[in-house]
C-alpha cells in the first residue's frame, strides 16, 4: 500500500514527540526568552493534555497527528517573537527545526486550511486547559510542574501510531480538520 505524503512527513514527528516536548519545556523554562514566545511554547504543551482537541487522542493513529502539528505551529508562532535569547545552541537548533516544519504543514494542508489551523493554534494561547492558561503556566511554577507531569503521563500512555493504511489515515485526518476548522 502506498504511503500518503502526510503520513510520510508526520511519522518521524510522531517518533520524536518526546524529545520535541523536552525542547519545548526548555523554551517555557527560559526566563530570558520573550514572554510571548514562551506563551506559545506553553500553549503547545497545554494542547497535549486537552481531551477534546481537533482530533481526539483516542482516534487510532490520527489522534497524535494534530498534536505534532500543533506543537510545530505554536513554535512557529513563538518564532514571531524573540525566542533566541537565553537558549543554548542545541535547543535553538531544535526550536528552528520545529518552527521550520510548520512550512511543511502548510504544504500538506494547503494555504487556506493551514491559515485556519494556524489561527486555531494562536487562539489556543488564550485558552485554559484543566484550569491552566498559558500565562498562568508561565507565572506559576506549580502549574508548570503539574502540566509537565500530565504531559509526561499522557506520552507514556499514548498508543503507538501504526499508520497501517496511510491513505485512509490521511483522508480521516483531513476530514476531521476541515470539519472542525470550518470558517
Amino acid at each position: 500500500m502506498s504511503e500518503s505524503k502526510l503520513v510520510e512527513v508526520v511519522k518521524p514527528w510522531v517518533s520524536s514527540l518526546r524529545d520535541d516536548v523536552e525542547t519545548i519545556k526548555r523554551v517555557v523554562e527560559s526566563g530570558d526568552v520573550d514572554d510571548d514566545a514562551r506563551k506559545f511554547a506553553a500553549t503547545a504543551l497545554n494542547y497535549l493534555v486537552t481531551r477534546m482537541d481537533l482530533v481526539p487522542d483516542w482516534e487510532e493513529s490520527i489522534g497524535v497527528i494534530d498534536d505534532v502539528m500543533v506543537l510545530r505551529t505554536c513554535i512557529a508562532l513563538a518564532q514571531d517573537h524573540d525566542v533566541d535569547d537565553g537558549l543554548d545552541s542545541s535547543t535553538l537548533v531544535e526550536v528552528g527545526r520545529l518552527g521550520n516544519q510548520a512550512a511543511e504543514i502548510e504544504e500538506l494542508l494547503g494555504s487556506e486550511l493551514f491559515a485556519r489551523f494556524r489561527k486555531f493554534c494562536a487562539r489556543q494561547s488564550e485558552e485554559a486547559v484543566r484550569g491552566r492558561s498559558p500565562e498562568g503556566i508561565l507565572a506559576d511554577e506549580k502549574q508548570r510542574g503539574q502540566l509537565y507531569e500530565e504531559v509526561d503521563d499522557d506520552l507514556l500512555r499514548m498508543p503507538a501510531a501504526t499508520f497501517a493504511d496511510p491513505k485512509s489515515v490521511e483522508r480521516q485526518y483531513l476530514s476531521y480538520l476541515k470539519t472542525k476548522l470550518e470558517a
